[in-house]
């Protein structure tokens, strides 16, 4: 994710989870260069569960998945970074970002 790209995200999203068109969006810092990034989907009891949870962190001028968390999907995914989960991890940051920046420019 590029720098741009995350402060796009830190604008408009929070701590605190927030409805924007297509379902709830976190944006949680960690520290001064380690932040959680979530999509969060409702359940019918009203609680809400991340799919995904990414935790990002700063990396010269962008910004690199290094753990995610998906209680939705079955199984529960949990990946953390390695060179074999690098690509994977990479590729889900892109989705998510994408799926928030859209949801923000809607």
């Amino acid at each position: 994710m590029t720098q741009e790209e995350m402060d796009v995200l830190t604008q408009h999203l929070s701590a605190d989870k927030q409805f924007i068109h297509d379902g709830y969006y976190r944006l949680r810092k960690l520290d001064e260069t380690t932040y959680e990034v979530a999509f969060l989907v409702a359940d019918a009891c009203g609680a809400t569960s991340v799919h995904p949870q990414i935790t990002i962190e700063k990396q010269g001028d962008t910004w690199q998945a290094v753990k995610l968390l998906d209680f939705v999907s079955t199984p529960v995914e949990t990946i953390v970074y390695s060179q074999e989960t690098a690509q994977a991890l990479s590729e889900r940051l892109e989705q998510l970002g994408k799926q928030a920046l859209y949801a923000i420019n809607q």
